[in-house]
């Protein structure tokens, strides 16, 4: 792999941003928004309004949301996407006549700490041999150009790598097969989107759906959303390495992450003992970055090596670490493929297979 020295342009707009003096409109107040703001804060920039349509009205950090055309932006005047690029909202910007103060920058999930030409050759053995360890070219390729945005927030890297159908990858590409008799363990259920997609993508054909949420208010959707579907079971509980208590934090961006200053309490326990000895076939898992403790805490069940749809993006080490990681717990089982679903640096999913499913899938369709 190349590790390339780039200048992230993250800090140098921001830097920027602070000398010219400018005031920034923030359009987009979901978690993205409240990354933002918290920039935006650490370098003294001030934010002179957050606009989001759909919650107007609202409070952000502190911020009443307003909508994107209450306010009148002027020469002084920047105007972000606080997911890093959005074309229904660009559209919107561009029909308010809005264009010319807009710029284009990718805030979200940003570590100054670690996306820097300096981590990543720190760490470059582990990223070589999770590189190595990739069973195709476009995978290989796509972790290349994730390291490089990483490193420089240069938004070319993202061009042309967004596919479609997140977990549910082309059968001919990605052997992630199911022979109607399979188990999928949904971690991070949300409202039922994946499990949904699990049904379709398997022609309704399996055995059962266990489906994990944390959020008590995600739980509730999820079990309405579920009632008239068989064969599923919700289960209300966070996802760690053992049972126990973990201290999180709600922001008024409405997401919930660990935080050891958090102010609120949520129940966990390992996969191991959720399942109970109960044997599953796949497993997804989108745990806004607990996914490295999650794996830990599943060693029982990767005995029966499952196939893993895991998200790498919460945290900059998950591009290399949570496969290195099932290298180790489960040696030389595993073909391993990744996927980017999305414009901006959200959404990358890592696909471990059984060679014994993947090799099968090769010969059926020779």
């Amino acid at each position: 792999m190349e590790i390339r020295d780039s200048i992230n342009a993250v800090p140098e707009c921001l830097k920027n941003l602070k000398a010219d003096g400018n005031g920034v409109i923030l359009y987009g107040a979901g978690y993205c928004g409240h990354e933002a703001l918290s920039l935006m804060a650490q370098y003294g920039i001030h934010v002179r309004a957050v606009c989001d349509d759909f919650r107007a009205g609202e409070v952000l950090d502190g911020y009443t949301i307003v909508r994107l055309d209450d306010i009148c932006p002027d020469e002084k005047t920047v105007i972000f996407i606080t997911s890093g690029f959005n074309a229904k909202m660009k559209q919107r910007i561009e029909n308010l006549g809005f264009l010319p103060y807009y710029r284009e920058i990718d805030f979200g999930r940003y570590d100054a700490d670690k996306e820097n030409p300096a981590y990543f050759k720190e760490h470059e053995a582990e990223l070589n041999q999770a590189w190595s360890l990739l069973a195709d070219e476009k995978s290989r390729n796509v972790l290349q150009n994730l390291v490089n945005y990483r490193i420089s927030r240069d938004l070319k890297f993202l061009a042309g790598m967004e596919e479609e159908k997140q977990y549910f990858p082309p059968k001919d590409e990605i052997p992630v097969l199911w022979d109607g008799a399979d188990i999928f363990l949904d971690l991070g259920a949300y409202d039922g989107d994946s499990l949904r997609g699990f049904i379709a993508y398997a022609d309704n054909k399996y055995k059962k759906i266990i489906a994990v949420e944390a959020s008590r208010k995600n739980y509730k959707m999820l079990v309405q959303n579920t009632e008239m579907i068989p064969r599923v079971q919700c289960v209300n509980i966070g996802v760690h390495k053992k049972k126990g208590q973990v201290r999180f934090e709600v922001s008024d961006a409405k997401n919930s992450f660990a935080s050891e200053d958090g102010a609120d309490v949520l129940e966990v326990d390992s996969v191991d003992h959720i399942l109970n000895g109960e044997s599953v076939t796949t497993i997804k898992m989108d745990i806004e970055g607990a996914e490295y403790d999650a794996i830990l805490g599943m060693e029982k069940t990767l005995q029966n090596h499952p196939v893993l749809m895991v998200s790498i993006y919460h945290k900059v080490e998950d591009l290399f670490r949570l496969q290195l990681l099932i290298e180790k717990m489960c040696p030389n089982v595993y073909d391993f493929y990744i996927r980017h679903y999305s414009p901006t640096i959200i959404e990358t999913v890592l696909y471990a297979v059984p060679r014994k499913k993947s090799h099968m899938n090769q010969y059926d369709t020779v």
